[in-house]
């Protein structure tokens, strides 16, 4: 018993320490001119706390692409941002944000220069936000093309994207390493019906990102709906992109967990008779598909 009284208060201690900060990822940003058209990314952050009480603050940080094979990812410093009264928000590749209780920010890149990609890793030390972004594509004379809402995300270790390439569409998947070791990934491309149709090896350096479409990753992979196994040394941040086959239009695909904490944290309980009562929540949580990676 006391021990299971030791589990509860260290979950709840780490729950009050960790409420205080937040810490996310958006695994891809992208800006610029890119051929005839121009990619802009609006990134929406709200403090959801109660209004009046205090302001959470903390920066986005943007890294660019490092096409180094292992090589690690710079500050991207060439992307500006404007807020939403149009003002100046960010400096040499970071937005410093403070946001009091119930109050919203949007900053939008300014799609100048040439294009670059890149993810941004947003950090609040003073209290939590929550946020959203949206990619956006705009022809030559400034009208826009097509855009899709993309979810904040947290680094995962293990985990699946779906692929449906079936009538000629194609799926774009950027992930990035906001950590500081190298990683090594796995990626495997699986059918309807689980069977392995391709694989490959790549490693991706601390604090670089990688975008590329599942066709380049799996040359002469047959056209196909399942999904993308990545299976990581260190947990990465991910999201996809569906394109229709004029590119013109997309929509995204964020990315799943797939099996790795829980059912070994079950057969752990089911070992230790003590921890009994515990057991059920653990299965509990394997049902609700927690995303853990």
């Amino acid at each position: 018993m006391k021990r299971i009284l030791l589990v509860v208060c260290w979950v709840l201690t780490a729950a009050i320490f960790s409420s205080a900060q937040t810490t996310f990822y958006f695994p891809h940003v992208a800006n610029g001119v890119l051929g005839s058209t121009i990619w802009k990314t609006t990134i929406f952050l709200t403090n959801p706390a109660a209004s009046g009480s205090a302001a959470a603050t903390g920066t986005i940080t943007f890294t660019r692409d490092n096409s180094i094979p292992g090589g690690a990812g710079s500050l991207f410093s060439t992307i500006d941002f404007v807020d939403q009264d149009g003002a100046p928000a960010s400096s040499g590749g970071t937005i410093a944000f403070s946001i009091p209780g119930g109050q919203t920010r949007k900053y939008t890149s300014t799609g100048g220069g040439l294009y670059g990609g890149g993810f941004a890793t947003v950090a609040s030390g003073d209290g939590s936000v929550t946020g959203t972004a949206i990619f956006s594509e705009f022809d030559a004379a400034g009208r826009l093309i097509a855009e899709a809402g993309v979810p904040s995300g947290s680094a995962l270790a293990n985990q699946a994207i779906f692929v449906d390439t079936l009538g000629g569409y194609n799926i774009g998947v950027a992930f990035s390493n906001p950590g500081n070791a190298s990683a090594n990934v796995t990626l495997t491309l699986l059918n309807s019906v689980a069977a392995t149709v391709a694989t490959t090896a790549r490693s991706l350096g601390p604090g670089n990102h990688s975008a590329a479409f599942t066709a380049e990753m799996f040359p002469g992979a047959v056209q196909l709906a399942g999904t993308m196994q990545l299976r990581s040394s260190v947990p990465l941040a991910s999201i996809a992109l569906r394109f229709d086959p004029t590119f013109n239009v997309f929509t995204t695909l964020p990315p799943v967990s797939i099996a790795s904490l829980i059912s070994p944290a079950v057969e752990w309980f089911q070992q230790r008779p003590w921890f009994a009562p515990l057991t059920s929540v653990a299965r509990l949580l394997g049902a609700f598909h927690v995303r853990l990676g």
